[in-house]
């Protein structure tokens, strides 16, 4: 089970797990919001036991206290289920990366505090870290509803959003020259970076590539070398990173005791 899923349900069975509705709402769409969480989060389940390729809606049916009717009152099919888990993913990552950005330090120090976020989601919740590869298919978003689309698309520039902002906050403190790169190109950059490197370190560790290497300073020292690319300042040369890694581990602590030991 992901150990992001755990504190879900924990949420859950508190009456603490937030519901995405309007304030205005009534009493019965609140229902309805709370029923489709409730729905999510066992899919969020289903996807850990038996990965994308074998979720099905007749698989939810059997683990729901509902019929199939009503699930599909709320999933239009199996792709769509997919997005609205993607959706999901997106809202965690956002949560980490609201937090990331207040790290205190320079720049370059709060772009890789966003790095340290994103590995963390990846250890979290492993399976819907690949979420967004099976989610951008045109398979799956052929059949996803137009209006999980563009909720989709929304949370997606939120996130880019927050990369663009810490790459533009040092180019406004002159400690990143941008005269060829574009802002978009420098944010498209990190993440391949931190996605790449996560699903590498999460899926392939024994290949000879990565079991030479000292796994628990790889992304660091892969970010270093991009940052370093990028002639952001300071370079890795003139400030110790590893100290900048160490007290992410106490900023994020409360994630981190989500993992197990």
């Amino acid at each position: 089970m992901g150990y992001w899923l755990k504190h879900i349900k924990k949420l859950h069975a508190n009456g603490l797990c937030p519901i995405d509705i309007c304030m205005g709402s009534a009493r019965k769409q609140q229902k309805i919001a709370e029923r489709e969480e409730g729905l999510l989060t066992q899919a969020h389940e289903l996807v850990d036991q038996v990965g994308f390729a074998g979720l099905t809606i007749d698989k939810l049916v059997k683990t729901a206290t509902c019929s199939k009717g009503t699930i599909y009152n709320h999933f239009s099919s199996k792709e769509d289920l997919i997005s609205a888990l993607s959706i999901r993913s997106l809202n965690i990552v956002i949560d980490l990366f609201d937090k990331a950005i207040q790290f205190p330090g320079n720049a370059r120090e709060r772009a890789l505090s966003v790095i340290f976020a994103y590995q963390l989601y990846s250890q979290l919740e492993p399976t819907l870290f690949m979420c967004v590869m099976s989610a951008k298919t045109p398979a799956v978003m052929e059949k996803t509803s137009p209006e999980r689309l563009s909720i989709m698309q929304e949370k997606e520039l939120q996130l880019t959003a927050v990369c663009d902002q810490l790459f533009e906050s040092g180019i406004n403190e002159g400690s990143l020259k941008s005269e060829i790169r574009t802002v978009a190109d420098l944010t498209f950059a990190m993440w391949a970076l931190s996605f790449g490197s996560n699903a590498l370190l999460m899926n392939a560790k024994a290949a000879q590539g990565i079991d030479r290497l000292d796994q628990k300073n790889a992304l660091l020292s892969n970010a270093n070398l991009m940052f370093d690319g990028m002639q952001w300042q300071p370079l890795a040369q003139d400030f110790d990173y590893q100290k900048t890694w160490q007290r992410l581990e106490v900023f994020f602590a409360e994630y981190i005791e989500l993992l197990p030991v």
